[in-house]
Formats: C-alpha cells, sequence, structure tokens
C-alpha cells in the first residue's frame, strides 16, 4: 500500500545468496509517500507458489510492515527568481538593501558560496 492505496506488483525477483525479494510496483513511490507491505503465503503447506528458502520452507505470512521509503527527493532544477512585486519586493532600509528570492528549496548559505560584492551595481 502506498498512502494506504494499492499499488499492483508486476514482478517478483528472488536473489537467493542476498536473501531478498524484490517487488517491482506498478506505479513508482515518490519520496514523500508512506509505504507498507503484507505477505499471504497462498497455501497452509509448503509449495512452489511461495516464498521459500532452499529446503522447501515456506515464508509465514505476514501483515501490513511499515517500510523505509529511500526514493530521492525530486532534483531542484529551477533557480532562484528575484521577487519584484508585493511584500517581498526589495527593498531599503539605511545601509541594508534585501532581495528576495522565490525558490522551492532554501538559498545557500554556504559562505563560499556567497557572490562578490562587485557582482550587485546599485544605483541611488
Amino acid at each position: 500500500l502506498v498512502n494506504g492505496v494499492a499499488n499492483a506488483v508486476t514482478n517478483v525477483a528472488i536473489e537467493p545468496q542476498a536473501k531478498t525479494v524484490t517487488l517491482t510496483l506498478s506505479t513508482a513511490v515518490t519520496s514523500d509517500q508512506t509505504v507498507t507491505v503484507a505477505y499471504a503465503d497462498p497455501t497452509t503447506g509448503n509449495d512452489a507458489n511461495a516464498i521459500q528458502d532452499a529446503a522447501g520452507n515456506d515464508a509465514t505470512s505476514f501483515a501490513a510492515t511499515a517500510v523505509t521509503n529511500n526514493t530521492p527527493a525530486p532534483v531542484d532544477t529551477t533557480a532562484p527568481a528575484l521577487i519584484i512585486t508585493g511584500d517581498s519586493r526589495p527593498k531599503v532600509t539605511g545601509d541594508q538593501l534585501v532581495l528576495s528570492f522565490s525558490d522551492t528549496g532554501n538559498l545557500d548559505a554556504d559562505p563560499t558560496h556567497t557572490p562578490a560584492n562587485g557582482a550587485f551595481t546599485v544605483l541611488v
């Protein structure tokens, strides 16, 4: 379930030495979604239509279990843009001129990434 809604499994792959089962989902999961997984052994006996060990022992069914969502957040490819209208437009008070930018994330505050003073031209 993804955010409580079923997401169909389109393929099951087993890696015997790593002891993993990889499920391919019909719809990709995004970074902000909650995921759970449940498994139902199809029969009460040991059979080839179940997750099994090499000796043929079926894995037991399990109820909805939380899944760690390692899907990375989308990459920000939109550059910050100066806001030139409304209450956030550029403003000056004495010797401080404040520029506000729109962006999907925060501005980079790393001091090694600060523009040089000469990158700006201020005319009074």
